[in-house]
């Protein structure tokens, strides 16, 4: 029993460090998301006839967001299989929680270059030269302010997850005996 004691407080305190590292990754991709739509309250209610004008404006930001939310994902998840080659082939034994990590990593960022690639399909329409009813207008500029603030709010949890993904892997480098990821021998 003294034997399993270090090993269960150990997962234990693995299990909270990585709860205290989902809260404050997603806490910053929601303080981003509400940072990138709180643009919209400083420039105040919008009225449908100024929308379309606003909605010309803000066009080439989403575009280039969207676009280098894309790119990023891309290269975090061939970085993720680079990791995953590295956990598998290396001579430690990884706990399933890095595993579970870098998983939670790969869907995240696959979330986030399906829903980049969805706002760049749709700013691929003339959305600012449509012939349609001026409250129209008005939607579609606050779907894409939404839409930007939440994949950057996403992509920012994600860099965040990686961060301490790569904190995690540095204590395997510096002292594998004490990390929490690498399974310990009296295991």
């Amino acid at each position: 029993m003294t034997e399993a004691a270090p090993a269960a407080k150990e997962n234990l305190l693995e299990s909270n460090e990585r709860r205290d590292d989902r809260r404050l990754a997603a806490g910053g991709g929601i303080a981003t998301a509400i940072i990138g739509f709180g643009g919209m309250v400083i420039v105040g209610t919008v009225p449908a006839f100024e929308a379309r004008r606003l909605l010309s404006s803000v066009l080439p930001t989403v575009r280039f967001a969207a676009s280098a939310y894309v790119a990023g994902g891309a290269t975090i998840l061939a970085l993720m299989l680079t990791l995953i080659t590295f956990s598998i082939s290396h001579d430690l034994d990884f706990r399933e929680s890095h595993y579970q990590r870098v998983r939670e990593i790969a869907s995240l960022t696959t979330v986030v270059i399906v829903g980049s690639v969805i706002l760049l399909m749709s700013l691929s329409f003339p959305l600012d030269q449509a012939d349609v009813d001026p409250d129209w207008y008005l939607w579609v500029y606050y779907a894409l302010l939404l839409g930007g603030a939440v994949t950057g709010g996403l992509f920012i949890s994600i860099i965040l997850m990686l961060f301490y993904a790569v904190h995690g892997l540095i204590g395997v480098g510096e002292d594998p005996d004490h990390s929490a990821l690498v399974v310990a021998a009296d295991d």
